[in-house]
């Protein structure tokens, strides 16, 4: 009986797990035996909601039949023994316990339910963005991406190649770890120089969106052919990038030295 009780137990709360967004997520970044509770968390909680229901559902039959017993009793010469209670308790299906065997296939029955309930609500994409920020709201990134999103700002990407994009967000997809990625639309793109690490713009697509044409319905193309998608192992940093500050950035910075007069005032210390 153990096995056939944990087997349920895992089963139960793998289905749902997967099919509630929320958990789906928090489960995909967990590893290890922390993983295994969690699904086994809320196995657990389907099993003792389907005993409850099982003991409910049999006490109130019991109730019921020992009424009707005896209403028929009032008129019967012969009294009849409405014994479910101890036929309930004692009978068994397949060495298992009625009681038990009933518990388990409830407790199937309300999982199924609930995540196939959660699958299909999901599907709205309305529900599906207002789960995702709840979730967004515990990871610095994602909310970062989130503000993006909702703000319309655009955001600068910096890769461990220090290749450098400024782009919009398009879609984060951050569920699961061997999936994260992010997918931009890009408008700016250059690298960090690797003796000041200070961005070098190289290409922009603001410039060539505008002189083409190109927008969001365009035809035969739009921004959609020129989104980019980094895997999120491959990006070192993301920041906010506001266009009118980033015009003045220069005038606070510090001045980058000149090579030349740097390599002549160390010939002359010479």
């Amino acid at each position: 009986m153990g096995p056939l009780i944990i087997t349920v137990i895992l089963v139960c709360g793998f289905w749902y797990t997967e099919n509630h967004y929320p958990s789906r997520i928090h489960h995909a970044r967990t590893n290890g035996w922390t993983s295994y509770f969690y699904v086994a968390m809320h196995g657990c909680r389907f099993i003792v909601l389907g005993f409850l229901l099982a003991v409910a559902l049999s006490f109130t039959v019991w109730i019921l039949g020992s009424v009707i017993c005896n209403i028929v009793n009032l008129f019967s010469k012969e009294p009849y023994d409405w014994g479910f209670g101890s036929w309930f308790m004692n009978e068994k299906v397949m060495e298992l316990p009625l009681l038990a065997v009933a518990s388990l296939c409830l407790s199937c029955l309300i999982a199924y339910a609930q995540g196939d309930a959660e699958k299909k609500k999901m599907e709205d994409e309305d529900e599906r963005q207002s789960a995702y920020r709840i979730m967004a709201a515990s990871d610095s990134i994602e909310s970062l991406l989130v503000q993006a999103i909702d703000e319309k700002m655009l955001i600068f990407v910096t890769l461990k190649s220090r290749k450098v994009y400024v782009g919009y967000v398009v879609a984060p997809r951050i569920e699961l770890h061997n999936t994260r990625h992010l997918e931009i639309i890009p408008f700016i793109s250059g690298y960090r120089d690797k003796n000041t690490l200070r961005f070098v713009e190289q290409h922009r697509y603001s410039d060539l969106y505008l002189s083409r044409g190109i927008d969001l319905e365009s035809k035969p193309l739009n921004l959609q052919h020129f989104r980019h998608v980094f895997p999120m192992d491959q990006i070192e940093a993301i920041s906010l990038f506001d266009a009118e500050t980033y015009k003045h950035f220069d005038e606070f910075s510090e001045p980058i030295p000149d090579k030349k007069t740097e390599k002549k005032t160390e010939d002359q210390n010479e």
